[in-house]
């Protein structure tokens, strides 16, 4: 049966994985989807939404449900190991540093070049940043008050965290502070109007959408700014961390910096932790 068609009641790890596997390969043969089929790290992170929904049907119908069943999603939506790891993505900071100054030209009102210029400059998610508002810059404070990221199930809204900026960082903002409500969105976009056929226009500012809908100002990015062709605007954010390491923060504050657990930065950063400590401990090195 297709996965789809399987009762809650009667979907075991099996079927799950049997489901995950057709979806790395797309039912072909490898030299088939070679180019074509999901990376793990995309695969898993399916595999978290998948399994998020299912508990969630559990919960809500608990009581018509094996007891088993939760175990059997658990080892199902088990993640795949990851051999791509986040090195592959990193940018100096001169590369950093020019694909914000071509963010600028690409949009000539700056509002693509200041959401580029604040995920290089923090670190942060997409989301995160498209949630700023402009009561969270603290420009007396050389600061911003970034959003926590909507994850897990918690009633509760974490207070955002104070993530510093440079003094050149909080001049480019000052065009989208002027004259605003402090509850008014940070970052916004441009909505077009169709006036022709095949002919649009500015019609006026709105919040920045969904993450696909600057997917064409990056790619010119990456363009422009002579980017490896396959960097993602995420690429900022694991430069950004292995930054903080780099420079000797601890790893709990470089953690708190990013909205991200420790146990992650340690999994998936350890190579930098690593060339961070033997460089802290070569400071402390006695000669005779």
């Amino acid at each position: 049966a297709q996965f789809s068609e399987i009762p809650l009641a009667k979907l075991r790890a099996t079927a799950i994985q049997n489901w995950r596997d057709r979806l790395s390969t797309g039912g072909q043969s490898d030299a088939q989807t070679a180019d074509k089929k999901p990376a793990p790290a995309t695969v898993n992170r399916l595999m978290n939404d998948l399994r998020a929904a299912l508990n969630a049907a559990c919960e809500a119908h608990r009581r018509e449900l094996p007891a088993f069943l939760p175990s059997e999603i658990s080892i199902g939506t088990r993640a795949l190991p990851v051999t791509h790891i986040a090195r592959q993505q990193l940018l100096p900071d001169e590369l950093v540093k020019t694909a914000v100054d071509v963010a600028f030209k690409v949009d000539e009102d700056g509002h693509f070049g200041r959401l580029v210029m604040l995920a290089a400059a923090t670190g942060a998610r997409y989301s995160q940043l498209a949630a700023l508002q402009v009561g969270h810059v603290q420009a007396h404070q050389g600061r911003i008050l970034m959003p926590r990221s909507k994850k897990g199930r918690s009633p509760t809204t974490k207070s955002p965290v104070a993530v510093p900026l440079s003094a050149d960082v909080l001049e480019k903002l000052l065009p989208t502070l002027t004259g605003r409500n402090s509850d008014e969105p940070l970052l916004v976009r441009w909505a077009y109007r169709n006036v022709g056929p095949f002919k649009w226009e500015k019609d006026h500012l709105r919040p920045l959408g969904a993450a696909y809908e600057i997917e064409k100002q990056w790619a010119e990015v990456v363009r422009m700014a002579a980017l490896p062709s396959n960097t993602i605007m995420y690429a900022l954010r694991h430069s950004s961390i292995v930054r903080g390491l780099r420079i000797g923060l601890p790893v709990r504050l470089v953690a708190s910096l990013h909205d991200t657990s420790i146990e992650m930065i340690e999994k998936h950063y350890s190579a930098f932790i690593v060339d961070m400590t033997e460089d802290l401990a070569r400071r402390a090195v006695i000669s005779f």
